[in-house]
């Protein structure tokens, strides 16, 4: 799992020199129609992103009072660190120790773990220092850094005087395929250029394409697909060859994410970085079929929709069921709440009738 901070320095960084795999120049220029492509609110996916609200936060304090050896802080000292932490601007510290007594113990003038939150701490440690766990990790770093691979790429920053930096020194190339072929692409035959390529696409309720819009779509699945790692920038940017090689950009950064999601802001801002500008956006616009935007938590969250049914992820990640038990030591906080109908059978959920009506939600096991 991508650690939002990590994620962030990645796509911060700049790569002018993006993907190196130069293509036939293809000759393909028709745009796409004029229409308007109309948001409609999908539940089950606005839950998914609501499920997590507060997490974060949690467990950036967590990080913090791990920190000191003894595991606790004073409340003071804990609450000057709001501004590295992420928290809301409208929130501080103190709110989360009190929300959430199941995770923080106050002891005044201190604040330290709770023991079970210390013991879901040191069960997620153990999957992070499994080989799995560090092999899949070095797989998806080396993807997002093959972006590079002409030159061997080296992301630096200088943290306190010394310069930390992240160089792929080595490429594989069985990790070029993308995540939408990985299935298929056994042999070379399966993988060859110029192949067609159909995003798997899904609707909310209620949500109708126009008939243009349907048959332009229909149109644009027929085009050749062009690898996340192949150089398409030769393409005229408004052509519809050229969005489909975007779309299959975006579908790949999704793809490797463990939670199959992302805030809008890391995706527009990796599309600066790697010169596609307002492409990303666009893109996203055009295929509500394949990409979802949440407005839940105060913010956009780009969703993969293929990845979940209904509001469940589907890959079955092991750092995706720590989430969940997290999610469910923090409900254990919530006491005297009436239980409700969860959204799908993938949950079992409790809140309030007050949580119910700010949009608050939490997990807990089956």
């Amino acid at each position: 799992m991508f650690s939002h901070s990590l994620f962030s320095k990645i796509i911060k960084k700049s790569t002018s020199s993006f993907l190196h795999h130069l293509l036939p120049r293809l000759t393909l220029h028709r745009t796409f129609v004029d229409a308007r492509i109309k948001w409609v609110r999908d539940p089950f996916l606005d839950f998914a992103v609501e499920l997590e609200k507060n997490l974060c936060h949690c467990c950036s304090l967590k990080n913090l009072l791990l920190s000191s050896p003894s595991y606790s802080l004073p409340i003071s000292i804990a609450s000057l660190h709001k501004p590295h932490l992420n928290l809301p601007s409208h929130t501080t510290a103190l709110y989360f120790f009190h929300r959430y007594p199941s995770l923080f113990t106050l002891s005044p003038p201190n604040v330290k773990l709770t023991p079970q939150f210390l013991t879901l701490h040191k069960e997620e440690q153990e999957i992070h220092d499994s080989m799995l766990q560090k092999e899949s990790a070095v797989q998806r770093l080396c993807k997002l850094k093959s972006r590079e691979i002409g030159d061997v790429g080296s992301d630096t920053e200088n943290l306190g005087g010394f310069e930390v930096g992240l160089e792929l020194i080595k490429w594989r190339k069985e990790l070029g395929v993308p995540m939408i072929l990985r299935k298929e692409c056994d042999d070379d035959m399966g993988c060859r250029k110029g192949r067609t390529v159909n995003f798997p696409m899904n609707f909310p309720p209620g949500f109708d394409l126009q008939k243009k819009v349907k048959d332009w779509v229909d149109e644009w699945q027929c085009l050749p697909y062009i690898s996340p790692y192949e150089d398409a920038f030769h393409l005229a940017p408004r052509s519809d060859q050229a969005e489909k090689w975007t779309v299959a950009v975006l579908h790949e950064i999704l793809s490797l994410l463990v939670s199959k999601k992302t805030k809008m802001r890391n995706i527009l801002r990796l599309g600066d970085y790697l010169g596609f500008g307002l492409r990303f956006e666009k893109a996203i616009v055009h295929h509500p079929g394949i990409f979802y935007v949440s407005n839940k938590i105060k913010t956009q969250t780009v969703v993969l929709r293929e990845a979940f049914r209904k509001d469940r992820l589907l890959e079955n990640h092991p750092l995706v069921g720590m989430r969940h038990r997290y999610l469910y030591l923090m409900n254990k906080s919530r006491k005297g709440r009436k239980p409700v109908k969860n959204l799908s059978s993938g949950y079992g959920l409790q809140m309030s009738r007050s949580d119910s009506d700010r949009g608050t939600k939490c997990v807990s096991e089956e």
